[in-house]
């Protein structure tokens, strides 16, 4: 029988690599949400902190040209020694002469200002320029107004923000660092939280791995898990509950069966023995070969029953028969073992079911047979067939024979099982007789009860449930 090593398996993410990832895109998202909103903002100011103050100076200089034009000289900026040169002016008449500007003004063409606007009009936002020699300006322009004259003079401001673009770009640099700096640490700290929040499952895996075929008593729930893990502790100990009870049933069916094998083999064995002890006439040897093959037939019929029992999802193919039909021919199958216990077989009611015939045959004769086997003699048989009120169809058994004692009734069904009284009555039975039937009516949908009074006689219920569509309209007839 060949295992699979643990190595073999094919191997999947943990659980740890998929929080830590999972807590990596959502700190990434995070910190670019965040780093990018602080950039947009510092920008915004900066850049509204720029236009204002191209605003102001606009506004300066066209308050002195309307009141003050000898005063203009003083208002722009040379490259004289200790004078600021961060921001020029260009002064021109009507007719497009300049009349005097900043000397780094020189590189600055009048055609890469925006259009001027006069003094009614709002003053747009700046137009950014790079020059050739990588060096930045923010540019605008505005009419001055004097004597009524709204296009006296032509205002061109430029503001050099070249510091500006590299302290921008050297945050850029410094939030992308803080990005990555900010990813590692949360990598290192979603490992240890995440090794550290799944630690209850690998204590949780480390006791069931712990939980033998003798310790599935244990239950998993017993211990403080977290809340997450209740409904898995609930399943892990509904699991542990069905294998406990399916590890007790197959040990009671591998003492059952050992005992149910022994006895005929160990009638063989002995009949085999007797038989070779000494000479024997013809007459012996027949009749030692004869009660052999009764032991050969029995062995055969129960290995028969354990392998339809070991078959429960076997194909079977329903079919619309004529339920009064099919108990009419096992009754007179039966006839001449009821008439030798002098027991009547009685049927009563009809009705139709859609079940395989064969299968259905064999459910209701071995309750038939159970019933001459353990009923009374010169006794009744009653085989009743009624109608249910969803459609289907119920079979009732009842015989008036020993009965069954309460405590025995949850274990009829189960396989190999006897009652000691049963025993007494008849000792070839190998107690599959019943399992089978309930095994039959599950394969159908249907169920089986039993219903039983020491001394008064026994009842087994069968309730097939009522036939599909596909199956109204079909039928059988057996030969």
């Amino acid at each position: 029988m060949s295992s699979t090593k643990r190595s073999d398996l094919p191997r999947s993410n943990s659980i740890t690599a998929r929080l830590v990832g999972f807590y990596l895109v959502a700190t990434l998202l995070i910190l670019l949400c965040t780093n990018w909103f602080q950039f947009k903002a510092l920008y915004k100011d900066l850049d509204y902190e720029d236009n204002d103050f191209l605003v102001e100076r606009i506004g300066t200089l066209r308050d002195i040209i309307a009141r003050h034009p000898d005063a203009l000289r003083d208002q722009i900026p040379t490259k004289g020694p200790g004078q600021p040169s961060r921001n020029l002016v260009r002064v021109q008449d009507a007719e497009g002469r300049t009349l005097m500007q900043s000397p780094e003004m020189a590189g600055l063409a009048v055609e890469l200002f925006p259009p001027a606007v006069t003094r009614a009009e709002k003053i747009s936002r700046g137009r950014k320029y790079r020059a050739p020699d990588k060096r930045h300006y923010l540019l605008n322009a505005a009419w001055a107004e004097r004597d009524g004259n709204p296009h006296y003079r032509l205002i061109q401001i430029a503001l050099e923000i070249t510091d500006e673009d590299a302290l921008m770009s050297k945050y850029l640099i410094r939030t992308a660092a803080a990005v990555v700096t900010g990813l590692l640490l949360a990598a290192l700290s979603g490992v240890a939280i995440a090794r550290r929040g799944l630690r209850p499952l690998q204590e949780m895996a480390e006791k069931v791995a712990h939980i033998t075929e003798a310790d599935l008593h244990q239950r998993i729930g017993t211990a403080s898990w977290p809340r997450e893990l209740d409904q898995l502790t609930v399943a892990l100990d509904a699991m542990l509950g069905r294998l406990e009870e399916s590890f007790g049933r197959l040990s009671e069916f591998s003492a059952n069966l050992a005992h149910e094998l022994r006895t005929p083999i160990n009638n063989l064995r002995g009949e085999a023995e007797v038989a070779l002890s000494r000479a024997r006439s013809e007459e012996e040897y027949r009749r030692i070969i004869e009660s052999a093959i009764e032991e050969y037939e029995r062995l055969s019929r129960m290995v028969g029953d354990i392998l339809f029992l070991a078959r429960p999802d076997r194909t079977h193919q329903p079919v619309l028969i004529d339920a009064r039909v099919e108990v009419e021919r096992l009754a007179e199958y039966y006839g001449n073992l009821a008439e030798e216990q002098h027991t009547a077989i009685v049927i009563e009611g009809n009705g139709k079911v859609s079940v395989d015939p064969n299968l259905f045959q064999r459910a209701v004769g071995n309750l038939i047979s159970n019933a001459l086997h353990y009923g009374s003699r010169f006794g009744e048989i009653r085989v009743k067939l009624r109608g249910t009120d969803d459609g289907g169809l119920e079979i009732a058994v009842e015989d008036d024979g020993m009965g069954v004692d309460p405590a025995e009734l949850p274990r009829v069904f189960d396989r190999f099982y006897r009652s000691p009284q049963a025993r007494q009555i008849y000792n070839q039975g190998s107690g599959l007789g019943l399992a089978i039937v309930r095994s039959i009516m599950n394969l159908h949908g249907g169920t089986a009860s039993v219903a039983s009074r020491p001394g008064a006689g026994t009842v087994v219920t069968l309730r097939f449930p009522a036939p599909s569509n596909g199956e109204t309209g079909a039928s059988v007839a057996q030969t």
